[in-house]
């Protein structure tokens, strides 16, 4: 699923640093920023 610039994020849930879930929702009105390390976690 391809998401576009500028177009609303489509419901979530992702862990935060603490290990709890996280929604969407849960910033009401507020602007984000997702950043994604596909390679954080590799060996490479």
């Amino acid at each position: 699923m391809a998401i576009e610039v500028g177009k609303p994020a489509p419901p979530f849930t992702l862990l935060n640093k603490k290990r709890e879930q996280v929604t969407l929702e849960s910033f009401p009105g507020k602007h984000l920023v997702l950043a994604f390390y596909p390679l954080a976690f590799t060996g490479g």
